[in-house]
């Protein structure tokens, strides 16, 4: 996806956390999937299908303005917009790996916000970077913490 609003951003997000959320149900529901891993996958699939609805709020009661706001060229070739691959499977992946791969992918949108916060022309436009940046940064450190527990049982 080429994002060059705010909007776009925001629905970059959106499906940055859907197309997680899918891969871990996935990696979930396979046969060779553990009860244990299995039971990790459906949590974190479900945080994800949590923070998709929490960003589509954003969307919801941003100002009108702010997600019309052009940012092109804040993206273009920007290695921090990647998503994930299609083909990518979460099945057969051990704890570690697994968290590996899915706070990379927070990690990006992270460095995104506030690579945008800072770059921002507009008070609205850093005020809803601000705001992703802290919602995302919350509810990341919140399955780091689930993870980190289910590791530690």
């Amino acid at each position: 996806m080429k994002a060059e609003t705010y909007r776009d951003l925001i629905e970059w997000t959106q499906q940055l956390h859907g197309q997680l959320a899918s891969r871990l149900e996935a990696g979930a529901a396979d046969s060779q999937t553990g009860e244990r891993m299995s039971a990790l996958l459906r949590y974190l699939a479900e945080h994800e299908r949590r923070m998709q609805q929490m960003v589509l709020r954003f969307e919801q009661q941003a100002d009108i303005k702010v997600l019309d706001s052009w940012v092109y060229d804040h993206f273009t070739d920007n290695p921090r917009m990647r998503t994930l691959d299609a083909g990518q499977s979460f099945a057969g992946l051990d704890h570690d790996a697994l968290c590996a791969l899915v706070f990379d992918l927070h990690n990006d949108a992270l460095d995104l916000y506030r690579y945008l916060q800072g770059r921002a022309e507009t008070a609205g436009g850093r005020e809803l970077m601000q705001d992703l940046l802290a919602m995302e940064k919350h509810e990341t450190l919140r399955l780091a913490e689930q993870a980190q527990r289910a590791q530690d049982l």
